[in-house]
């Protein structure tokens, strides 16, 4: 049997097939002949489903949701990519000689150390 021949089941149809063992009339192997899954598989899939609800029940938190810890970094590199592109589009004006009228060459002419 390669690797092609192999059966890939959903996290729903592993619960499927557990509850179907769990709750039916049918034996175990019963249920595990009818869905083509070793009995050895059938376990471990339980004992999954065991350790995930655990693991789900230990870290469940009451009250409020702390907020996001990567929000005000976001932001800063929102702030970030704002002023870069307005350094960019200024940059290039003065590259192509649009000088802001405060700072034509008559105007520094005209100031007074």
């Amino acid at each position: 049997m390669g690797t092609q021949d192999r059966r890939q089941w959903t996290a729903e149809e592993k619960l499927r097939i557990i509850a179907e063992a769990r709750q039916s009339g049918q034996t175990v192997s019963e249920v595990c002949r009818h869905h083509q899954v070793a009995p050895g598989q059938l376990y471990a899939w339980e004992k999954q489903a065991r350790l995930g609800a655990l693991e789900a029940l230990r870290h469940s938190q009451r009250g409020r949701k702390l907020a996001d810890p990567l929000a005000p970094f976001q932001a800063e590199v929102e702030r970030l990519r704002a002023v870069i592109s307005e350094l960019s589009v200024e940059n290039l004006q003065l590259k192509r000689g649009l000088w802001p009228e405060k700072t034509t060459n008559a105007a520094l002419r005209t100031r007074k150390p």
